[in-house]
């Protein structure tokens, strides 16, 4: 009996100690994996789209005749809606893989699923985040052109309809004019510097910047006698050691961007102000004096789209 005792006791205070160090140590060590994060960026064609453009545009274009053509031109250019959910975010043939060679898009960023390790302090001692368009998927070059794959890029795509075609109308896809001018362009960045909050969380960001290709912008200076601003998104994801994963997207007023969290849409924002958007490249009647490609004027911010949540 007193030996069972004594084994009793001898569980009690293991029991506490463990408890104590615990507490002593801030916690227990934990890996998790975090969410797979997507945006899309693409041209919505709405029913209405033609009328709203009209309406949009008139203070923009001088003439009846340019303004329908400009609003018949975008309309014609407007991307088909991307999928409400992907099955396979990662494989090669897989349904996003599919939908990205399709090129209906203005750009798009993932991040991909990745484990986070952090100490019994709550402090993070190992995260392995990727960018899987680039060459390099671990340490991504700021150099945009460095991406992985000339069928499916990042960076998004004129569409350009064959107005000699019928019945249907065929296309051709035309890749983006890139920013960069400013040499502060940050790409993809995960590195200890952006750690925060004393190493409890580490921040993930992810630029896309581009506009209307380079032909593209000849025809658009011809009918609005401005030049093409920079649409652009920017996700800033942050994971901390207690699990909590928060995702920020900042925007250009145009135009429409979706949100997907583990490959289904979770939000969307609709593109807005057309008028003042076209406006923001700036005046310009003279097609010889366009901005150079990669540089010029970047569009007016609109609404962020947010989530948050612990995983």
């Amino acid at each position: 009996y007193n030996h069972l005792k004594a084994v009793m006791l001898g569980k009690v205070i293991i029991i506490l100690v463990t408890f104590l160090l615990r507490d002593t140590l801030g916690g227990i060590a934990v890996t998790f994996q975090t969410p797979d994060v997507l945006t899309i960026s693409y041209i919505k064609n709405n029913p209405n789209f033609f009328d709203y453009c009209d309406k949009q545009l008139n203070d923009v274009v001088e003439g009846y005749a340019l303004r329908k053509l400009a609003c018949g031109a975008l309309k014609l250019s407007a991307n088909d809606d991307p999928p409400t959910s992907f099955s396979d975010m990662n494989g090669i043939g897989g349904d996003f893989d599919k939908w990205a060679r399709k090129k209906e898009y203005r750009g798009y960023i993932h991040i991909p699923s990745f484990n986070i390790k952090c100490d019994a302090k709550g402090k993070l001692v190992t995260a392995n985040p990727r960018d899987p368009d680039y060459r390099n998927k671990e340490n991504p070059t700021k150099n945009p052109e460095q991406c992985d794959d000339a069928e499916r890029n990042p960076y998004g795509y004129t569409k350009i309809p064959n107005l000699l075609s019928r019945n249907p109308i065929t296309y051709k896809y035309e890749s983006a004019d890139i920013y960069t001018e400013d040499p502060t362009f940050i790409g993809f960045q995960s590195k200890p510097k952006t750690f925060n909050n004393n190493d409890t969380c580490l921040n993930i960001l992810d630029f896309r910047t581009s506009r209307l290709s380079h032909d593209a912008r000849y025809e658009q200076q011809y009918m609005t006698k401005t030049d093409a601003p920079f649409i652009f998104t920017y996700v800033d994801m942050k994971v901390c050691c207690n699990r909590q994963v928060s995702v920020t997207v900042s925007r250009s007023v145009f135009p429409q961007t979706r949100l997907y969290v583990d490959g289904k849409m979770f939000s969307e924002q609709e593109q807005t102000d057309l008028g003042r958007f076209i406006l923001y490249g700036g005046r310009q009647s003279d097609p010889s004096k366009l901005s150079k490609d990669g540089h010029g004027k970047i569009a007016p911010s609109g609404k962020q789209l947010t989530w948050i949540k612990k995983v």
